[in-house]
């Protein structure tokens, strides 16, 4: 069963791009020389920008383990029905990372590499600007490339499994790197609640002095989607 949205329905060249909890499209009709479409589909629909908020907090033993915070943006232009252009920002907390602050400015093209009724898969390849601030009061700003992979596999309409896998290696200095994963199960409640288990893997080649390279969350919650 193909699972399409009004918008992909109306606007064939839609790009897409999936966040946990947040999904992110715009779009550009494919054929501006036929008749015009339906009225809830402009002629050129404008980026959305959605925040993507997300806080982590854990204890072990009645002593906090975890404290964690990342809220990022994203918008997609495409203008071909599988290639699109991004922008985005991302802001993130993680003072057991070695981190008080980190701000990650994305831009590149997206490819989508599969469209299929229950598969979906895209790929990103582009450069970021980041600016860090650790917890020993040093900061660095540094350019990076970026390659990233988001594959989806639709069960149903309602309950899918989600890979999400990020490489960004340094271009200052060599040898440094980060690698980001996310791998994602939904399994619907209702038609708009669903319950949502993650495991979370960063991993930094050169982390802050006294911090390790690795971080893993498993997260479990609810999920709720319009």
């Amino acid at each position: 069963m193909a699972l399409r949205d009004p918008l992909e329905r109306c606007c064939p060249h839609t790009a897409r791009f999936w966040y946990p909890n947040a999904r992110i499209s715009t779009c550009v009709p494919a054929d501006r020389s036929s008749q015009s479409p339906p009225r809830h589909c402009l002629p050129r629909c404008p980026p959305p920008r959605t925040p993507n908020p997300r806080r982590l907090y854990g204890e072990t033993n009645n002593k906090q383990s975890a404290n964690q915070l990342r809220i990022a943006v994203r918008a997609d232009w495409a203008f071909q029905p599988r290639l699109s252009l991004f922008a985005g920002v991302a802001y993130e907390r993680n003072t057991f990372a070695g981190f008080d602050s980190r701000t990650d400015e994305i831009a590149g093209l997206a490819w989508k590499a599969i469209v299929a009724p229950n598969d979906a898969m895209s790929l990103d390849a582009g450069g970021v600007l980041t600016q860090e601030s650790d917890v020993d009061g040093t900061t660095h700003n540094d350019p990076s490339a970026r390659f990233a992979l988001n594959y989806k596999h639709a069960f149903t309409k309602a309950a899918y499994f989600q890979q999400l896998a990020e490489y960004i290696p340094n271009l200052n200095t060599s040898g440094a790197y980060r690698v980001n994963t996310e791998s994602a199960l939904v399994a619907p409640l209702s038609v708009h609640i669903g319950v949502k288990v993650g495991y979370v893997v960063r991993y930094n080649s050169a982390p802050p002095a006294k911090f390790g390279t690795t971080d893993r969350v498993l997260t479990t919650g609810v999920q709720v989607s319009y």
